[in-house]
């Protein structure tokens, strides 16, 4: 048993020793690879709010490469202290996560009530214009089980986006093929003007993982 886990310890060494996304972050200071994921997507679609009154929200945030790719984006003024309650960049996580300078971390399950309450304090008023989530369930190795939990968590992250994201606000969604994204696919569609699938270029070969990059939240009445 400690021999498979020592074969699969080196292997994991080695692939992040040759992986040159690893190294990439390494060289720019990004808590993660991960971070390349959301600068393509950022890049391709423009998602990032132009004004400074629009809020970005990072669902399941730690250890904060995403939070980080938005911040550095949208900047900071003389202000901005890592924490502070005016931030227009707010990281979620029932883990914690060390600052970030221009991010306010609420630390709480986003879908329970004292999380959200926190979360509508932060706002202060402001609409939120994106929301990420590069959140994946707990697998268990079995395969219908883990696309059910799959799906479930995309359920409630877009249950969170009709709660929080504004009219005309955009979403990225990590999501595992495994047989349910066709019908989650379709309520996306109904509730964004554009659902367009990508695989960015840092995501592994191997992996599962697709996003949905969900542009233009429709008003109640249309969607």
């Amino acid at each position: 048993m400690s021999s498979k886990k020592g074969g699969s310890s080196h292997r994991y060494m080695d692939r992040q020793t040759r992986d040159p996304f690893v190294k990439q972050a390494k060289t720019e200071q990004f808590r993660a690879r991960s971070s390349f994921k959301l600068i393509e997507m950022v890049d391709r679609h423009s998602l990032i709010p132009k004004s400074e009154s629009v809020c970005i929200v990072d669902c399941g945030a730690a250890p904060g490469g995403w939070s980080q790719v938005i911040a550095r984006r949208v900047g900071g003024s003389s202000r901005a202290v890592a924490g502070q309650a005016s931030e227009r960049i707010i990281a979620v996580d029932l883990l914690p996560m060390r600052p970030i300078p221009g991010v306010q971390f609420i630390q709480g399950d986003f879908l329970e009530n004292d999380t959200k309450q926190r979360l509508t304090e932060a706002l202060d008023g402001r609409r939120v214009g994106l929301l990420l989530s590069d959140m994946a369930p707990s697998f268990t190795g079995h395969h219908s089980t883990d696309a059910a939990r799959t799906m479930n968590l995309c359920e409630d992250v877009l249950a969170f986006a009709d709660e929080f994201l504004g009219y005309g606000g955009s979403m990225v969604l990590k999501y595992f093929m495994g047989g349910g994204e066709s019908e989650l696919r379709k309520a996306l569609r109904e509730a964004f003007e554009k659902v367009v699938v990508e695989k960015p270029s840092a995501s592994r070969k191997q992996s599962s993982e697709q996003y949905f990059v969900c542009i233009h939240k429709k008003p109640l009445e249309q969607s």
